[in-house]
C-alpha cells in the first residue's frame, strides 16, 4: 500500500463508540447467567445486542438469554 492509498482506508469504529441511532449510546445490560454461575472472565465474552432493551449484554457464544428482560430474539 502506498501513501496515497493509506490516505482512502476508513478505520474501524472504536468498541465505545456510540451506535448511530442511539444519542446517548447502547445500556450496558450486564452478564448473562451462564457466564456467571461458571465465572468466566471478562476477555471471555461476547457482546449480545437486545432490541428490547436497546443494549448491548455479555455472556458466552452460546448464550442467547437477555439477563435484563429475558428476550430470546436478539
Amino acid at each position: 500500500m502506498n501513501q496515497d492509498d493509506s490516505s482512502r482506508v476508513l478505520p474501524f469504529p472504536w468498541s465505545r463508540a456510540a451506535p448511530p441511532h442511539s444519542p446517548a449510546g447502547a445500556k450496558d445490560l450486564g452478564i448473562g447467567r451462564m457466564a456467571q454461575r461458571l465465572g468466566v472472565g471478562d476477555t471471555h465474552l461476547n457482546g449480545h445486542w437486545c432490541s428490547r432493551c436497546q443494549g448491548i449484554w455479555y455472556g458466552l457464544m452460546l448464550e442467547t438469554e437477555c439477563p435484563a428482560c429475558g428476550n430470546r430474539r436478539g
